[in-house]
C-alpha cells in the first residue's frame, strides 16, 4: 500500500479544501513536513486513520470524538461538511476512499454530526458496497497492526511505558505485539476452527460408543478425558473472559492517569495563576489607594498650568531683579572706592598716592549718575511669591506620574481580567474531575496482580487443555480405527488430527522463527540508532522479556530512559518491517524526546528504507541546514505546515 493523495475538507486546523501530494519513488520515499507545534501535524496523521477506518484515538490512546477534528471556522461560517480522502495504490491497484459527514454547532462547544458516508471506488471500476469497505481496507492494512505503521511520539511514550512496566505485565504485551504484527491470530482461528471440526467428530464418536458396549473401558476413558478437556476449556474462557476484563480496566487506569498527568498541570496551572490574581489584587488596591491619595493631595493639579506659569513668571522676575542688585551693588562699591580716593589721596587697591583729583571726581560724578539710573528693587514680595508658588512646581511630573500609574492600573485589570478567564476555562475543563491519584496507582497495581495471577493460570491450564488434547484425540484415533466406525469418520478424524498437530507445530515454529527474526531485525536497528557504546543489540527471550545486551550479551532490564526511548523506537520498527502486511511508515513527531545524536540515528535509519515514509517534525527534531543531508536525498516531496490564524493552517510545498 502507498498513498498518494490525501484531500481535506474543513478538517481540524483546515479550513476549507485542501490537496496534498504523497506520491513517491523507490529512490526517494521520504514525505517530509515541518511545522511547530500546534500547527496540525497530528491532525494530519488522524485523518489517514480515520479515513481509513472511521475511527480514531487520542494520543493518551482513548477514542477520540469525531466533532473534535470538525473546523470551527468553518462551522461559525455555516459549511456544514467535512471530510477525508484518500488516493492509494495497492498491488497494482488503484484505489480512491472518501469519508465524510455534517456538523452544526448547536452552541459554542457542541457540536451535532450526522449524514456519515463512505464509498470505496477502485480506478475505472464501481464502488464497492459500503458494508463491504471495513473488511477490504483490514484486508489490505488490517487495523489491527496499523499502529506499527502510523503513530506519533505520544504512542512511542505508550509503548515505552509498557516496555518498562513489571516483567509478567511486560512480557503479555511484548508477545501480544509480535503476534499481531506476525498475523498469528489467523492461525490461532484456524486451530480454533479445527477444534470446532473435532468437536462434530467427537460427537459422532459418541454415537457409536453409545451404540456398543465393546470399547467400555476404551470408551470410558475417551468420555472422561473429553469431560475433563471440556471443563479446562471451559475455565480457560472464563479466565479469557476475565483477562480481557482486567486487560480493560487497566488500560481504562492507564488512560485515567495519562489524563490526571494533564489534570495535574492544569490544577498547577490554576494555582500559580491563582496566586498571581491574589498578588495582583493587591496591587491595583495599591495603586488605587495611591492615585485616591494623590489626588486628594493635589488638589491643585486641575489648575496645575496657571500655577507653573505663575512660577515660571516669578522665577523670571526675580532673576531679573537680581541682576538690577548686583548693578547696583558693582556701582556703590565703585563709589565707595573713588571717594576713599579722594578723602585720602590714597588707591585703597594699591597704596599709591593719587595725583588726577579733578578726574577722580570726574569718575565719581559718572558713577553717581549711573546708580541714578538703576530702578530701586524690592525683592521679598517676589521672594516671598516664589515660596508660595514652589510646592506646585512639580505639577506636570506628578501629572505625568499619576498618567503612568493610571496605565499601569489598566494593564494590571486586563491581564488580571485574563488570568480569571484562563483560571474559569481551566476549572470548567476539569469540574468534577478530581480523582485521587494515590487510589488510581493502588488500583492499578492491584489490576496488575491480578493480570499476573490470571496469566499463570492460563499457562497451567493452557499446559492441561494440551495434554488433554492430545489425549482426546490419541483415544479418539483410537475408537475411530475399530470397525464399527464408519471409514469416511475415521478418515476425517485422521485428517482432523494430523492438521491439528501439523498447525500445533507450524504454529510453535512459525512464532519461533519469527520472534527470532523480530529480534534480530530490533538489534539491528537498536545498534544504529543508539549512541551508547556500552550495548551489543536487544534480546527477545522465549517467554517474551525483552531487554537491552550489554558486552557480555547480558540482558540489561534497568536502563537510562533515553536507550528505553531508542528501544522502544526498534522494537516498533521492527514490527513493521517484519510484518506480513506492507503500508507507508507515516511518523508523527517521533524524536520529540530524543537528543541530537539519537535524531540523526532515527533520521540515517529513515534514508535506508525504499518504500514510503512520512514524517512530521518539528524544529526541535529537523533543521533543514543540519540534517538534510542525514537523508541522503531521500526526500520526495517536501512541505510545511503554516498557521495563518489561532485556528487555520495551510500546508505549502518547501
Amino acid at each position: 500500500m502507498q498513498l498518494s493523495e490525501i484531500s481535506l475538507d474543513n478538517w481540524g486546523p483546515f479550513y476549507g479544501k485542501h490537496s496534498i501530494e504523497l506520491d513517491v519513488t523507490a529512490a526517494s520515499p521520504v514525505v517530509l513536513f515541518r511545522a511547530e507545534n500546534g500547527r496540525g501535524k497530528t491532525s494530519l496523521l488522524r485523518a489517514i486513520v480515520w479515513c481509513l477506518y472511521g475511527s480514531m484515538s487520542d494520543q493518551d490512546g482513548t477514542p477520540l470524538d469525531l466533532d473534535r477534528m470538525v473546523n470551527v471556522d468553518a462551522l461559525q461560517d455555516g459549511d456544514v461538511k467535512f471530510g477525508v480522502s484518500l488516493r492509494f495504490t495497492h498491488k497494482g491497484a488503484e484505489y480512491v476512499l472518501h469519508r465524510s459527514g455534517s456538523a452544526i454547532e448547536d452552541r459554542p462547544g457542541k457540536v451535532t454530526l450526522s449524514h456519515p458516508a463512505v464509498d470505496l471506488k477502485p480506478a475505472g471500476g464501481q464502488p464497492f458496497p459500503a458494508a463491504q469497505i471495513p473488511e477490504i481496507i483490514d484486508g489490505i492494512l488490517s487495523r489491527e497492526i496499523s499502529d506499527f505503521f502510523f503513530f506519533d511520539g505520544e504512542m512511542l511514550n505508550s509503548f515505552e511505558k509498557r516496555l518498562r512496566d513489571d516483567q509478567s505485565t511486560s512480557q503479555g504485551f511484548v508477545r501480544a505485539q509480535v503476534e499481531r504484527a506476525l498475523g498469528l491470530p489467523f492461525m490461532t482461528m484456524l486451530a480454533s476452527d479445527l477444534d470446532v471440526l473435532q468437536s462434530d467428530l467427537t460427537t459422532n464418536l459418541e454415537i457409536v460408543i453409545r451404540k456398543t458396549q465393546k470399547h467400555a473401558g476404551l470408551s470410558e476413558k475417551y468420555l472422561k478425558a473429553k469431560d475433563e478437556l471440556q471443563g479446562v476449556e471451559s475455565d480457560l474462557a472464563e479466565i479469557r473472559t476475565q483477562e480481557k476484563a482486567v486487560d480493560k480496566e487497566i488500560a481504562d487506569l492507564d488512560a485515567e492517569l495519562a489524563k490526571v498527568d494533564q489534570i495535574k498541570d492544569l490544577f498547577f496551572e490554576r494555582k500559580n495563576l491563582e496566586d498571581e490574581v491574589a498578588k495582583a489584587e493587591t496591587n491595583i488596591s495599591d495603586l488605587q489607594a495611591w492615585l485616591a491619595r494623590e489626588s486628594e493631595k493635589n488638589w491643585w493639579l486641575a489648575a496645575a498650568g496657571t500655577l507653573k506659569a505663575a512660577l515660571d513668571d516669578a522665577e523670571a522676575e526675580r532673576d531679573a531683579l537680581t541682576e538690577t542688585e548686583r548693578q547696583r551693588y558693582g556701582l556703590e562699591f565703585q563709589i565707595g572706592q573713588v571717594e576713599k580716593q579722594l578723602s585720602s589721596g590714597v588707591c585703597p587697591s594699591c597704596g599709591q598716592p593719587t595725583h588726577d583729583e579733578h578726574e577722580k571726581r570726574a569718575e565719581l560724578e559718572k558713577l553717581n549718575a549711573e546708580l541714578a539710573e538703576v530702578p530701586s528693587t524690592s525683592i521679598g514680595d517676589v521672594t516671598a511669591r516664589l515660596g508660595r508658588l514652589r510646592p506646585f512646581s512639580a505639577g506636570a511630573a506628578t501629572i505625568q506620574r499619576i498618567f503612568d500609574l493610571e496605565q499601569d492600573l489598566r494593564r494590571a485589570k486586563v491581564h488580571n481580567d485574563r488570568r480569571k478567564s484562563r483560571i474559569s476555562e481551566i476549572s470548567e475543563r476539569i469540574s468534577d474531575n478530581t480523582p485521587d491519584i494515590g487510589s488510581l496507582e493502588r488500583n492499578l497495581l492491584d489490576k496488575k496482580d491480578t493480570k499476573r495471577r490470571i496469566s499463570n493460570a492460563l499457562a497451567v491450564l493452557d499446559e492441561k487443555r494440551a495434554s488433554l488434547k492430545s489425549s482426546v484425540q490419541d483415544l479418539g484415533s483410537q475408537i475411530a480405527n475399530q470397525p464399527e466406525v464408519d471409514e469416511t469418520e475415521r478418515r476425517l478424524q485422521k485428517t482432523v488430527s494430523e492438521a491439528q498437530e501439523l498447525v500445533a507445530k507450524s504454529y510453535d515454529s512459525f512464532r519461533q522463527s519469527m520472534r527470532e527474526n523480530i529480534q534480530a531485525t530490533a538489534s539491528d536497528l537498536f545498534m544504529r540508532l543508539t549512541t551508547e557504546p556500552d550495548y551489543t543489540g536487544i534480546s527477545i527471550t522465549d517467554d517474551y522479556l525483552i531487554s537491552v545486551l550489554d558486552h557480555d550479551h547480558h540482558q540489561q532490564y534497568m536502563v537510562s530512559a533515553g536507550v528505553n526511548q531508542i528501544l522502544t523506537t526498534a522494537f516498533i520498527g521492527a514490527l513493521g518491517e517484519c510484518s506480513v502486511e506492507e503500508a507507508p511508515l507515516v511518523m508523527d513527531t517521533p524524536m520529540g524526546r530524543l537528543d541530537v545524536g539519537h535524531r540523526s540515528g532515527v533520521l540515517k535509519w529513515v534514508s535506508t528504507f525504499t518504500s514510503q515514509v512520512i514524517l512530521f517534525v518539528q524544529s526541535g527534531e529537523y533543521d533543514p541546514d543540519r540534517d538534510a543531508g542525514l537523508l541522503a536525498g531521500k526526500i520526495g516531496r517536501e512541505y510545511t505546515i503554516n498557521r495563518l490564524t489561532e485556528r487555520r493552517s495551510e500546508v505549502k510545498v518547501a
